[in-house]
């Protein structure tokens, strides 16, 4: 009976130190008792923390602790084993060369006969490489300059970088686990983006492949912004949705260029097709207009409609004019102007016809400005241009409001011709400037390109949008000085 007793014990011990040592192998083992002190560490404990057996038993687990973990993070831990329940989670240790390293961790509480723990005992392994490539990936995510956003399957926010907070103003703090309709009641937020941003979110899950799309967001100031959207749905392997991936790249740049270079183009061929038709439409064109004239005195009887034949003739002259000035731009004269003496000459030539239109002019530009370099010649080209527009834009009068504003961290001055007028589509706004595009029922919208040509060379740029409640604001921007790159005062 005792040697089947012995036998019993040998064979009981030898399955305990086989188990303990494939513990020792697989997992990172220690106990320690309800203060926390290490009682037992096993060989992969020490391997790890670099530190010897002797020197943690009796010691806190805070010898380990990396700083890393806020203090409502361990309060939680040891709140959860201290009710007897089991806690699990990844923690961030410092060995004791200094070098950190990662567990996934599970301690688990012995409870006595009253319910209570009196030791616990936690069961660890080493998830260093995976967390440092986690964080590699996070600080990429993050600094990227793209919108980069991660949502579950159920379309709660997990993740988004900061460009991606930046662009809808998110509160950092606590947009995570919400869903955008919850984000958008929060104060602040972009909530018209942010719903443009998701509105196809479903589409991309019924699909169930990544999608490209764009996105245009209006700014304040009216001009809008696309984005390249790309949507990569994530599936478990049982078909369930897993997560959603958004990517944003910012192509408005891109987009401006790509236009700009149509825009050269169409210049281009419009100024051979006008050097072509120059001959074969104005020199018969003369003749007609002479040929009108001597019949408007012979045919007194027949003047309006002679009149009207005329004044056709007039506009063709015009349209032909336009062409020759994008053809043939005449010899540029640069030099340091006020821009406020530019537009006070504009509008001592564009008062009569303002006054004819019931229209009044408010001039709010000081003489302080600073000067710019330019043509004042092609600039007053410019102004007029933009006045006569914003005029006729208000067939039952009203007042246009010029001013002009200096912006000294980016040198250079703000002109701004504000109407009362009836406005301008909003498909129209941005194609303002192309040939043939106008909102004049006989325009040819060439006049403005040759405006919008002209404070191109200047290195400027024309904007227009709308003006609240009604009307339109011309804006245009000039450097001091495009010709040195240092933008050194004029002298």
């Amino acid at each position: 009976m005792l040697k089947e007793s012995l036998q019993s014990l040998e064979l009981i011990v030898k399955r305990l130190t086989d188990l303990n040592t494939a513990l020792d192998k697989a997992l990172i083992v220690a106990i320690t008792d309800v203060r926390g002190d290490i009682t037992f560490a096993n060989t992969k404990f020490c391997e790890i923390s670099k530190y010897s057996r002797k020197e943690l038993l009796g010691q806190n687990h805070r010898i380990i602790n990396s700083g890393y973990h806020s203090k409502e993070f361990f309060k939680d831990m040891w709140r959860t084993i201290a009710n007897g329940r089991i806690w699990t989670g990844e923690v961030k240790n410092r060995a004791k060369d200094g070098s950190f390293y990662w567990m996934d961790t599970i301690i688990v509480p012995l409870l006595n006969e009253s319910g209570k723990p009196y030791q616990y005992v936690s069961f660890r392994n080493d998830i260093t490489a995976r967390k440092l490539e986690e964080e590699k990936i996070d600080v990429l995510i993050k600094t990227m300059p793209d919108v980069v956003i991660f949502q579950d399957g159920a379309g709660h926010w997990l993740l988004a970088n900061a460009a991606a907070i930046d662009l809808f103003r998110l509160n950092k703090d606590t947009y995570q686990g919400l869903q955008t309709d919850e984000i958008v009641k929060q104060d602040s937020v972009r909530s018209t983006w942010l719903h443009k941003f998701n509105a196809t979110n479903e589409s991309v899950w019924e699909l169930a492949q990544p999608v490209r799309e764009e996105i245009l967001l209006e700014q304040a100031n009216g001009v809008p912004m696309t984005f390249e959207v790309t949507k990569a749905p994530v599936f478990h392997n049982d078909g369930q949705r897993s997560g959603l991936i958004l990517i944003g790249r910012d192509v408005t740049r891109r987009h401006q260029a790509e236009e700009a270079l149509r825009r050269s183009e169409t210049i281009a061929a419009i100024g051979q097709l006008a050097s072509g038709i120059a001959h074969e439409v104005r020199n018969p064109l003369a003749g007609i207009k002479w040929a009108m004239e001597s019949l408007r005195s012979k045919h007194p009887d027949s003047l309006d409609q002679l009149n009207m034949i005329m004044a056709e003739l007039d506009r063709i002259d015009s349209i032909v004019g336009e062409l020759l000035t994008l053809a043939k731009p005449h010899e540029a004269q640069h030099g340091y102007v006020h821009i406020h003496d530019v537009l006070q000459g504009v509008i001592t030539l564009m008062t009569g016809n303002a006054r004819k239109n019931k229209v009044s002019i408010q001039f709010v530009v000081p003489d302080t400005l600073p000067r710019i370099h330019c043509d004042p010649h092609q600039l007053k080209q410019v102004f007029i241009n933009l006045l006569k527009n914003a005029i006729e834009a208000m067939p039952d009068g009203g007042t246009v409001r010029i001013e002009g504003v200096d912006n000294p961290r980016a040198r250079r001055i703000v002109v701004r011709l504000i109407d009362e007028g009836t406005g301008i589509p909003e498909h129209l706004l941005q194609r303002l400037g192309q040939p043939f595009i106008s909102t004049k029922e006989k325009g040819t919208g060439l006049g403005l390109m040759v405006t919008k040509k002209i404070i191109q060379d200047h290195h400027g740029a024309l904007t227009f949008r709308r003006n609240d409640p009604r009307g339109t604001i011309a804006e245009v921007e000039l450097p001091y000085d495009w010709l040195h790159s240092s933008y050194n005062a004029a002298p």
